[in-house]
């Protein structure tokens, strides 16, 4: 993807459009560009919120996938899911229970690399609340750069 370095000559906008990317299931360093913006002089606060707004709008795109997914949509993925789901009727239907009962706590894992994903996909699928989903999952990622820029500015 390129030189974080040079990547923080594109701004706020850019780490917006990186962590939006890197929300999705495209790796890009989202953390190293937090970093190279913060060592820029942009407010660790300012880059934190951009970060975590554009990495939420990307988890988004998982989850509304997830929904579209579940509800027949995606081709063969779609229909993957569809065989899988009835194949393993009431363990999918436990897992899914557990899932929406517990899930939108669990979301704040959701910055995890690989993990991550498949929490914020499995969220779409369970049919977890979009605003549950939104505030679980942006606690999540939220600290995650919020620790990131924090290691950032006490190494400055």
């Amino acid at each position: 993807m390129g030189d974080p370095a040079t990547l923080a000559t594109w701004g706020l906008p850019g780490l917006f459009l990186i962590a939006m990317l890197a929300g999705s299931v495209v790796p890009v360093p989202s953390e190293a560009l937090l970093v190279a913006i913060i060592y820029g002089g942009v407010s660790p606060g300012r880059a934190v919120l951009v970060a975590t707004a554009g990495n939420v709008l990307g988890a988004l795109s998982l989850y509304w996938f997830g929904k579209w997914v579940s509800r027949g949509g995606g081709g063969r993925l779609g229909q993957w899911v569809a065989r899988r789901r009835a194949r393993e009727s009431p363990r999918m239907a436990r897992a899914e229970a557990r899932l929406r009962t517990w899930g939108a706590p669990a979301l704040i894992l959701s910055w995890m690399p690989v993990v991550g994903d498949v929490f914020v996909l499995g969220a779409g699928v369970a049919g977890i609340r979009p605003l549950p989903f939104v505030v679980f999952t942006s606690l999540g990622k939220g600290l995650r750069y919020g620790l990131v820029a924090a290691s950032a500015v006490s190494a400055l």
